[in-house]
């Protein structure tokens, strides 16, 4: 709890004043917005060191640009609630000095948020999206990483029977797309308070619900003699899954995000991190995060060197002519 307690005494202090004492550069700032609070409170707390440190690194190379400008970072919690999402968006919105913003690291989040920077013409970062109808065609959302469909097809590997428990999210929905391409159907499907009443299993059942909601499904099959195959996306991965559902055996995880501390060569940026954040080690959505600020901070290089300075439709331009990086770019790979 002390460290809980440091931690948020560092984070508010942080987002009060970013800036470093004495600096004489132009200033532009980065938005980011997250669950730093409620259900989903690990994954802001998880990937907010990540966004630091690529700020920080730009920052110590002498900033973004020529002329060089300091790169500040302001942050909310929007704690995983749409509205609040909303609201925290229109408070960036009114900061011309924030030029690009990344976030909110849920879908539903991000649904509400999003007519707000298309209002404002305010590009969104977004590496946690997989819903591909955020992303279609032209706008200011910007995607890193895969969407639900590519997901899909990754998890329906293999030909086995198999059924999906699914709270109407964007990957359950790419899940029966792609089956009912390849001629097969997910049975049965339904959310995860139907579990305990379904009849005879298939032998692999996939899961598209919070961490929470399927770990409590899979002690529920377990607990019933179920020993068939559990597949999820990246909300497996996280600990709130494993700490409800208990013996993991049988899970398969299919995620573009990969935990840095599974990775070889990662060790230094997994230090960093958490030093930055006074000892808690960086979350499943750390490399997707960092990933998203260095490909903001490209852009606004591209923006100030077309420009002369950086803006909201620079940064939007320019996040539309350069590729993103490898997610895994900080360890190395």
């Amino acid at each position: 709890m002390k460290r809980l307690a440091r931690w948020t005494l560092c984070l508010l202090l942080f987002l009060a004043a970013c800036r470093a004492p004495g600096a004489t550069r132009p200033t532009v700032k980065i938005g980011l917005v997250a669950p730093f609070e409620g259900r989903y409170r690990y994954v802001g707390y998880g990937l907010f060191a990540a966004v630091r440190l690529a700020l920080r690194e730009a920052n110590a190379a002498g900033g973004v640009g020529t002329p060089p400008y300091a790169v500040e970072l302001v942050a909310y919690d929007d704690g995983a609630d749409p509205e609040m999402a909303r609201q925290q968006a229109e408070k960036l919105a009114v900061d011309p000095q924030v030029v690009v913003v990344i976030g909110h690291f849920r879908e539903e989040t991000t649904r509400a948020a999003l007519p707000v920077y298309a209002r404002e013409g305010l590009p969104l970062l977004a590496p946690a999206v997989l819903d591909p109808a955020l992303t279609a065609g032209p706008g200011v959302v910007v995607r890193i990483g895969p969407d639900a469909d590519e997901l899909a097809a990754r998890m329906l590997e293999g030909g086995a029977e198999a059924g999906l428990i699914t709270d109407g999210g964007p990957l359950g929905e790419a899940l029966q797309r792609a089956a009912a391409a390849r001629g097969r159907s997910l049975r049965p499907v339904g959310p995860p308070a139907d579990v305990p009443r379904w009849g005879p299993l298939p032998p692999v059942l996939f899961c598209d619900a919070p961490p929470v909601d399927c770990g409590e499904a899979l002690a529920s099959l377990r607990a019933r003699g179920w020993r068939g195959e559990f597949v999820g996306g990246p909300d497996l991965a996280a600990d709130e899954f494993r700490a409800v559902a208990g013996d993991a055996t049988g899970v398969r995880v299919v995620t573009p995000w990969p935990r840095p501390q599974t990775l070889p060569g990662c060790a230094d940026f997994v230090a960093r991190c958490t030093e930055i954040s006074l000892g808690i080690p960086p979350g499943d959505l750390a490399l997707p995060a960092y990933a998203a600020a260095r490909h903001a901070l490209r852009a606004l290089e591209w923006a100030i060197a077309r420009d002369g300075a950086p803006s909201r439709s620079g940064v939007a331009a320019a996040l539309a002519a350069i590729p993103t990086e490898p997610l895994a770019d900080p360890c190395g790979e």
